[in-house]
This record gives structure tokens, C-alpha cells and sequence, in this order.
């Protein structure tokens, strides 16, 4: 599990994320266009076998003031695994079930960006969490 919110969690993210906000309790990363990130299966858990994937984010209401919707893609080790339009603003959830494997680089993809005139950074959504549940 990758919870922001959680000393540590950084060790896991790959490319593509900017630097930590928000509070205590509500700590989230910005992406871009596209960011990554590697989770291991937990070993022994309850619920080995087939996993989840759980995506935890937010979209802000710039994109859809300017009339677009904003769609994330979801790959693991390579494979496309979920697709989604996020038709407004505010807290999303993305689940996918995924191939087997020991460990999955998750790639998130984003779009449109957008931008403002104060800050050099190009955004998408905000991510708090990543994380592999049992499949069910």
C-alpha cells in the first residue's frame, strides 16, 4: 500500500510526482501528464491470490470549468488494466483486477493538463493512494 498520508511511502513511487501537500490524515501528490509507482502483493496476507488495485485520487474543478472531462488510464507491469472518465470534480476511485505477479509497476496516465500563470508545474489529478486489496 502506498498512503501518502505515511512516512516511508516515497521509497516506492518511481517518476512523475511532484512534491507532498495537504494535512495530516489528507496528504496527497500531484501528477502531470504521468506518474509511477511499485507495490509488492503482501506475502502471507489473508486474500492471497488474485489482487485489486485501488486508486485513491482527486480531480480539481479547473479542467471541467474550461468544459472537459479528464481521463486517467491505469497499467500494470505494462498492461492496461482500467480506463475511466472522471465526469467531476472532486474525490475519485479507481479499482482494476490484475494479472498475478509478485510486484506491479503501476503507471498512471492523465489528461488533459492544465496549468496555472503562478506555478511551473503542469497538473492532471492528485493521488492519496495506492493500494492492492483481495480480488473478489
Amino acid at each position: 500500500m502506498i498512503d501518502f498520508s505515511l512516512p516511508g511511502h516515497a521509497a516506492r513511487l518511481l517518476d512523475g510526482w511532484y512534491d507532498l501537500e495537504g494535512i495530516f490524515g489528507n496528504k496527497y501528490r500531484w501528477i502531470g501528464a504521468r506518474a509511477s509507482a511499485r507495490l509488492r502483493r503482501a506475502q502471507g496476507a489473508p486474500g492471497f491470490g488474485p489482487q485489486r488495485l485501488r486508486l485513491r485520487g482527486h480531480a480539481h474543478e479547473t479542467p471541467f470549468l474550461a468544459g472537459q472531462r479528464l481521463r486517467v488510464e491505469l497499467a500494470a507491469n505494462g498492461r492496461r488494466v482500467a480506463r475511466q472518465t472522471i465526469e467531476r470534480p472532486g474525490l475519485f476511485i479507481i479499482e482494476a483486477d490484475l494479472p498475478e505477479a509478485e510486484e506491479y509497476t503501476i503507471e498512471i496516465a492523465a489528461s488533459p493538463t492544465w496549468s496555472v500563470p503562478e506555478d511551473d508545474r503542469t497538473f492532471t489529478v492528485n493521488i492519496s493512494m495506492i493500494r492492492l486489496v483481495p480480488a473478489e
